[in-house]
């Protein structure tokens, strides 16, 4: 993985906007990415936002008008909500670039299972959490009861199939189930970093059954001895 590609972190409840107005979606992706990192930086906001401008690279005229839009994004976001990042050179194509509607999806997705890894290397997810990031809902749990059409779509095992094997083909995404509930994923390690991993963890998980098994006999044994 290349480290010096440069990302902006936005909230995941901004992707519920990706799929109504892209083009303001990655208006409002550069607003609220380069002022959460301008939050890292010291002096006058305005300063601190010109500076993180320079740092990504991005020319941004009227300064003032970004920070307000930023905030206001920001002010209407749940309490906690996990953030997700895009390379700026991936944002510039989207931004750029015309894309179809399955484009439009598969940056969702993309982005909804960034937001699964955070800084992690892998992590065991599901279908039904990657659905839920990629519409902007933290988790299933929270997702509304009535689906618009393009969200029941992709509710469709046939559907989020597609997008996750185009992710795979094209996106270095890499999927590994473990005939558990669930799978892992990664963009950084190789099948065989992930392999070795899933197998260490049925043995950790089996070791653990073991444990439990013994403390219940010596439980039940006790229980019988002093009933006697």
């Amino acid at each position: 993985m290349n480290n010096n590609k440069k990302f902006l972190n936005i909230p995941v409840p901004m992707m519920k906007d990706l799929y109504a107005d892209r083009k303001k979606f990655f208006e409002n992706v550069f607003d609220v990415g380069i002022y959460l990192y301008s939050k890292t930086l010291t002096g006058l906001e305005e300063k601190r936002y010109r500076d993180a401008s320079d740092f990504f690279g991005i020319k941004q005229k009227y300064i003032r008008d970004c920070i307000a839009n930023a905030k206001e994004i920001l002010f209407g976001m749940p309490e906690k909500y996990p953030l997700t990042g895009i390379e700026i050179d991936m944002l510039w194509d989207y931004y750029k670039n015309e894309k179809n509607d399955f484009d439009i999806v598969c940056i969702g997705a993309f982005l909804g299972i960034k937001s699964i890894l955070g800084k992690k290397p892998y992590d065991k997810t599901n279908k039904a959490l990657i659905h839920a990031r990629m519409f902007g809902y933290t988790s299933a749990k929270v997702f509304p009861t009535q689906l618009n059409p393009l969200q029941e779509k992709y509710k469709i095992r046939w559907h989020m199939d597609k997008v996750l094997l185009e992710l795979q083909t094209n996106w270095h995404l890499k999927i590994l189930w473990n005939h558990n509930r669930g799978f892992y994923i990664s963009f950084d390690l190789t099948f065989d970093e992930m392999a070795l991993i899933i197998e260490k963890a049925k043995q950790l998980t089996k070791i653990q059954q073991i444990k439990e098994l013994k403390i219940k006999a010596i439980e039940s044994a006790k229980t019988q001895f002093t009933t006697h």
